[in-house]
């Protein structure tokens, strides 16, 4: 009885990991389709306006999409590791 109660739990405790990593996933995705956005328009952007003499200088224009590209990358690399730990569900209970 008690072992069927104790696996009931954990059941329900894997279900509702599961219901957030899926709800994290959506929003960390949302918020790297938003910085990938950035950048689209941002490069639009400084093909539209820099003959007019608007736009970033050329220097400025690299470091902004580097830095924003490493931000990417190291953002989806963090949600990454957190939604999927190499130890698993038992690293994380620790």
């Amino acid at each position: 009885m008690a072992d069927a109660h104790a696996r009931e739990l954990e059941g329900r405790e894997h279900k509702q990991i599961l219901d957030h990593r899926d709800r994290f996933s959506e929003i960390s995705y949302g918020i790297m389709q938003a910085w990938v956005g950035f950048l689209i328009v941002l490069t639009l952007g400084q093909f539209i306006l820099r003959p007019s003499g608007l736009g970033l200088e050329t220097a400025e224009f690299i470091a902004v999409v580097t830095t924003t590209t490493a931000a990417v990358f190291g953002f989806g690399l963090l949600v990454g590791n957190f939604l999927f730990p190499s130890g698993g569900s038992e690293r994380r209970r620790k």
